[in-house]
């Protein structure tokens, strides 16, 4: 019996003593901080750099603890909405970097890098996930508020890049 209390004294002063030291370390840095305002639902309404209407939605959600952000994206066409992609957005600890794997409704798997460039930017395909693997898409998202984002992509044709749309995704019901 007294062995069980001294066990439980002891297992009692470990972990005050965990606490305390919790306490005196500096807190995490938030590594997908980044990715914070995209929870939700989004819509955007815009065209094609060839005119053709683009209407989609995408919904944000987090993952296992706020550690992946999985995120769906459906598209309108003729009047009926289909899921296109599906992709998940992690810290990958080896590229020092936000990736993100999205999966296509085709089958067709894309690893791109997400670039923080300032508190409102990112830059998603600028670094190649790959080394000596450029990616054929760059884009760039703009926060203009809590509620909105510019989204520009760009595609390397030959080697100049072409802008193929400029659009505003808003949160839904905003």
């Amino acid at each position: 019996m007294r062995s069980l209390s001294l066990a439980a004294v002891a297992l009692a002063v470990l972990v005050a003593a965990g606490r305390l030291a919790a306490a005196d370390t500096p807190a995490a840095v938030n590594k997908l901080a980044a990715l914070e305002r995209f929870a939700g639902e989004w819509v955007v309404d815009g065209k094609w750099y060839d005119g053709t209407s683009l209407h989609a939605r995408g919904v944000y959600e987090w993952g296992l603890g706020k550690k992946i952000m999985k995120t769906r994206t459906f598209v309108t066409d003729h009047g009926k909405e289909y899921q296109r992609y599906e992709s998940v957005m992690a810290w990958h600890p080896e590229k020092k970097s936000i990736f993100e794997i999205s999966f296509a409704f085709d089958g067709e798997l894309t690893e791109v890098l997400i670039e923080s460039k300032d508190k409102d930017t990112l830059h998603i395909g600028w670094v190649p996930y790959d080394k000596g693997k450029p990616s054929r898409l760059r884009q760039v998202i703009k926060f203009l508020d809590k509620d909105s984002f510019r989204w520009v992509v760009s595609f390397k044709q030959n080697d100049d890049w072409k802008q193929i749309i400029d659009a505003t995704w808003k949160r839904k019901g905003k």
